[in-house]
């Protein structure tokens, strides 16, 4: 599983890459982002859950609560797009580009 470390609050955090069975798991929230999208602070705390999903694989001491209180919303913002891209669900921009592909022959 891909790792990767991030800096919140002042402390040192390793992301764990969410697995099929955490998304799954995490179905709801994801989906009711969708639904939630008129009101941007509901579908961030929607959201919260898949970024403790990763950070707590690493870090089960970290309660939901707890991470509540260290994001604020461009540290949230910054976590929720690491956890995206390490779990496979946001490519990076060079790669939704396509400069990872071949030139055309």
């Amino acid at each position: 599983m891909q790792k990767h470390s991030i800096v919140v609050n002042g402390r040192q955090f390793e992301l764990s890459a969410l697995t099929l069975g955490d998304l799954r798991r995490l179905e709801p929230a994801l989906l009711g982002v969708e639904q939630k999208s008129t009101n941007g602070f509901g579908s961030m705390l929607a959201l919260l859950p898949v970024i403790h999903a990763s950070i707590s694989k690493l870090h089960p001491e970290i309660a939901l609560e707890e991470l509540e209180e260290m994001l604020d919303l461009s540290t949230f913002s910054e976590v929720l797009d690491r956890v995206l891209r390490v779990s496979g669900l946001k490519r990076d921009r060079s790669e939704a580009l396509g400069e990872d592909q071949p030139a055309a022959e």
